[in-house]
């Protein structure tokens, strides 16, 4: 294979560069905006105004795929959580946790820079940006992807490729230049969650000294009231979102905004609000559905394609989850890719399968924390059966692990969350047993009787049939994650 055409330029899109130039001479990635010569936000990507955290197996594996980044990120004006913790604040408490070592937090158009000069710095790999692609270009007798049209300035242009990797993000038109070429596409399962978020930036004088790295207030038993997270950048800029979904938007004006932040009440908050100083109005952004639109479900895939981030699957980006599940999927084409020594027009579709499996734990659990809520609505009933009583159980074991003030319990949901650990790791019959000794398993007993999941009579080994496991391959093992 000598070329590989690459559409997008974001951490989905540079990660595949940076993984397909050891394996392809040629790398072209085609961006829509033009690339900005500082770490300033791009119009193809608003919500990279808003906060951005990549968690921490997106951060390990970023560090795998980029050596040294973590320090070059803190050495450029990253805040580091060296000796900081988080705080999470609920209704039923409050809970401290460490950060065990010296990450660098930063913004999205922060990260994505620095990771964009790295690969920018391999001279297999070119980008063409200010460039839209309009469609692909397939050759119908070999069913395979060709190449691509677009328009670059006022010219329009066709350029060949042996192998096209769609990484266009949030917005991809993927499934629409595939209908235009007669595929048929599987129907996609869709949460409406209308989300809404405010993020506004604040200057923090260079002497703040704060115990903390990230404040995470939120009350489940008022849905009107955000969830407030708040969190050190780089260049003593620090960042306040506030988001909810249901189509309860926060404010995205100043004084309403500082009003949302004062009804909070919280002492942390309220502390900081008094030495920092806003740097401009806030900033909303508005999210009607997410999408996993199962492509690896199509009876036919053309040769030469493949589907990278959020161009494959989109999450609620309050999660945190999206930058993750990309650069894991990067990861897995480096170790197939190192497997099979070779890049074949073929191997696409073995990707979208391979693909898909790491994003169904992800999505389960986005879907998982947003049915809680009554407006969101779930639209692919085949996969609802079990995330009521997923739900429930998790926010009962983060109220007793609040309460007993059990960091190590709180951690373990976080790993689950975050795509360490699989959801059985969790939910089993050993954890409910231990919130029914501590009064918080009623809801779940209820939820059991009234059929929402199997009896406990027919759970084997433990384990609830209802709560899918996903395959082990796809998690990190206890062992080798004390060892971190």
């Amino acid at each position: 294979m000598k070329k590989v055409i690459i559409i997008g330029g974001g951490i989905a899109g540079l990660a595949a560069a940076h993984v397909l130039s050891d394996f392809c001479p040629e790398i072209l990635i085609i961006e829509r905006d033009e690339l900005p010569a500082t770490s300033e936000t791009r119009p193809g990507t608003p919500q990279a105004y808003h906060p951005h955290h990549l968690t921490p197996r997106g951060r390990m594996i970023l560090e795998q795929l980029f050596p040294g980044l973590n320090h070059e990120l803190l050495e450029n004006g990253a805040a580091s959580s060296l000796g900081k913790d988080i705080r999470f604040y609920y209704p039923f408490g409050e809970l401290i946790l460490p950060e065990p070592g010296n990450d660098a937090a930063c913004s999205r158009p922060f990260l994505e820079w620095h990771i964009r000069q790295r690969v920018l710095s391999n001279k297999r790999i070119q980008v063409l940006d200010a460039t839209t692609v309009t469609d692909l270009i397939i050759d119908q007798e070999q069913n395979k992807i060709c190449g691509i049209s677009a328009i670059s300035g006022n010219t329009a242009i066709e350029i060949n490729a042996d192998m096209v990797v769609v990484a266009t993000g949030f917005h991809s038109r993927l499934g629409d230049w595939l209908n235009r070429l007669g595929y048929t596409i599987p129907e996609p399962e869709l949460l409406t969650t209308n989300l809404g978020y405010s993020t506004r930036h604040y200057s923090a004088p260079s002497a703040l000294t704060v115990p903390w790295n990230l404040l995470h207030i939120e009350n489940q038993e008022q849905p009107e009231v955000p969830t407030c997270v708040v969190s050190i950048m780089e260049d003593n800029i620090l960042e306040i979102i506030l988001g909810n979904i249901g189509g309860m938007y926060p404010p995205t004006d100043a004084e309403g905004f500082e009003l949302a932040l004062a009804l909070l009440d919280n002492p942390a908050l309220n502390d900081l609000l008094q030495q920092v100083t806003p740097l401009e109005a806030p900033r909303g952004y508005r999210i009607k559905d997410v999408t996993f639109r199962h492509y690896e479900k199509m009876a036919s895939w053309p040769d030469g394609l493949m589907a990278i981030g959020d161009a494959f699957c989109t999450f609620d980006p309050i999660h945190g989850t999206g930058m993750t599940i990309a650069v894991m999927q990067a990861e897995m084409l480096q170790k197939t890719l190192q497997h099979t020594g070779v890049l074949s027009p073929s191997f696409g579709k073995d990707f979208m399968q391979a693909a898909a499996k790491i994003v169904e734990p992800a999505w389960w659990m986005n879907a998982v924390a947003d049915t809680g809520h009554p407006q969101v609505k779930h639209h692919y009933t085949a996969a609802q059966k079990g995330l009521q009583f997923a739900h429930v159980f998790i926010e009962q074991t983060l109220r007793f692990a609040v309460n007993f003030q059990q960091p190590a319990l709180f951690g373990l949901v976080w790993l689950v969350r975050t795509s360490f650990l699989s959801p059985r790791e969790l939910i089993n019959l050993q954890m409910l047993e231990m919130l029914r000794k501590a009064g918080l398993a009623g809801p779940l007993d209820q939820l059991i009787q009234s059929g929402e999941v199997s009896d406990i009579q027919y759970w084997h080994h433990n384990l609830c049939p209802d709560i899918p496991d996903f395959g082990e391959e796809l998690f990190i093992p206890r062992e080798v994650l004390s060892k971190q």
